[in-house]
């Protein structure tokens, strides 16, 4: 039990078996396993350790201080930064040998006039936008730029790859940007431009589109157990628990309001125990009266609005019930999943798991 009374819980087995459930779908193709956001809430520095054991073949981040931390926490292997690559920052990724993204030519130029210089050779992969319309070059608009960047001496264009924006639910939109990624690959190919990793598959590709795997996948929710719709078969287990501690007991009369606000008042006599867990651990308000938590195998309605740090559940109908009891919050149970808190919140299971606060231990298990 953590001493704050609430942690996470990670499974390094549940992990493990879910980069090797991918490593058997895509066979030879490289792995790169998404640990930015803190590793999707889980925790990145061992989650990163776990994956790049288990098979995976490189990690990657959104921003350059993610993959600085890494690096600073020991891990080894192929780090890769997807955010743009700024001048600026040459100095961090040759200290931390991060792999850099390109999206736009001045970026280019500027590593290429440091390798040329005498400076170490980064390698480096340019984004391609298909259809995403967020970083990246247009895939015909700047073909030009496109084939000038891959022209360039002093870089090591070790990859090209584009991103999907509906490749869970639009399988239609989805054909037509690896269409359009294709053929820019021809032409590249055609010219001797091509980076031998191209790479277009996140999680929902890996399982619903096989044409798109290519050199290398990218999987992120899927390897913390999170398959896309129509895929229940793929053999995932959700790797990340969020557990708690009965930390204080009372009763409260009918007709009392519990919280900020009184949104729930009790109907009758009601023994409340208090949990420490609110939105200050991520655990987002907008949960408040809208769950159940298991205690001691009974699933116990959570009432009253969530606070920053503490919220109220109703165990009246336990037969026993103590401080230090523990208290499952997404555990292994259907009733307990993360997606029912996204349903809650209208969101995905995304935003649930990466919200949890870094005020929550990380407990590898």
């Amino acid at each position: 039990m953590s001493a704050s009374g609430s942690w996470v819980e990670v499974d390094r087995s549940a992990l493990s078996g879910n980069v090797r459930k991918i490593r058997e779908r895509v066979g030879n193709r490289q792995i790169l396993v998404l640990v930015k956001a803190d590793g999707y809430g889980h925790g990145a520095v061992e989650t990163a350790r776990t994956v790049l054991a288990a098979g995976a073949d490189r990690v990657g981040v959104a921003r350059i201080h993610e993959g600085a931390h890494l690096r600073r926490s020991g891990v080894e292997g192929v780090i890769q930064v997807l955010e743009p690559f700024h001048p600026d920052d040459l100095p961090e990724y040759v200290r931390f040998d991060l792999v850099a993204t390109v999206c736009d030519l001045p970026a280019a130029q500027a590593m290429s006039a440091h390798g040329v210089a005498g400076g170490c050779r980064l390698k480096a992969h340019l984004k391609i936008d298909t259809g995403m319309a967020r970083l990246g070059l247009h895939d015909t608009h700047d073909r030009e730029s496109i084939e000038r960047i891959l022209s360039l001496p002093g870089v090591d264009w070790e990859g090209i790859f584009t991103h999907f924006a509906r490749a869970d639910d639009d399988m239609d939109a989805t054909r037509r940007q690896f269409e359009r990624f294709e053929a820019l690959l021809s032409e590249l190919e055609r010219k001797g431009l091509r980076p031998p990793v191209a790479h277009a598959a996140n999680s929902a590709a890996i399982f619903r589109h096989p044409e798109a795997w290519l050199q290398m996948v990218r999987p992120g929710i899927a390897v913390y157990g999170y398959p896309p719709e129509g895929a229940s078969d793929a053999g995932l287990v959700p790797v990340l628990r969020l557990r708690s501690t009965v930390r204080h007991l009372s009763w409260k009369d009918e007709g009392q309001p519990v919280s900020y606000g009184g949104t729930w008042i009790a109907p009758r006599r009601t023994r409340l125990a208090v949990l420490p867990l609110g939105y200050g651990d991520g655990f987002w308000r907008g949960n408040s009266n809208r769950l159940s938590v298991e205690i001691n195998g009974t699933m116990c309605p959570q009432v009253g609005r969530i606070c920053m740090d503490q919220m109220m559940v109703d165990v009246t109908d336990l037969a026993q019930v103590d401080l230090g009891d523990a208290a499952w919050i997404i555990g292994p149970r259907p009733e307990l999943s993360a997606e029912r808190l996204a349903r809650n919140l209208d969101t995905i299971v995304y935003e649930v798991l990466c919200d949890l606060g870094r005020r929550l231990e990380r407990v590898f298990i």
